[in-house]
């Protein structure tokens, strides 16, 4: 019993600790839309892979104003802290695709691409 409750404590801290790292290819003149079903916060480090700028915009999902938005730089890397409340859009406004890792805190619902308007 004392080795169950071990093994227990053990999974869960690591469970607690763990991140989600994906490799994000987002296609030329097309936006890569995250956490647009999203219910908690979380935070997101951003590793730009490409020679190309990609703009990061964090949206409000009730009033559709931006809250956050820059560019983030050739190899350039950041973290952002993203509110329930907010999705964000990876815009590649470029002729073409652009790499990015994207190690998040959590989980995130709701990913898609769309066509640049």
């Amino acid at each position: 019993m004392r080795k169950l409750l071990f093994a227990f404590t053990i999974l869960l801290t690591l469970n607690s600790c763990s991140t989600f790292k994906s490799g994000l290819t987002i296609p030329a003149n097309q936006t890569f839309l995250l956490g647009e079903f999203n219910e908690k916060n979380y935070s997101a480090e951003l590793v730009n892979k490409s020679n190309l700028t990609v703009i990061v915009k964090a949206v409000d999902k009730k009033s559709g104003e931006v809250t956050q938005s820059f560019g983030l730089a050739p190899k350039g890397r950041t973290k952002v802290y993203i509110s329930k409340d907010e999705t964000v859009y990876f815009e590649n406004e470029n002729g073409t695709e652009v790499k990015v890792d994207v190690i998040l805190s959590k989980g995130v619902e709701g990913m898609r691409y769309i066509d640049n308007k």
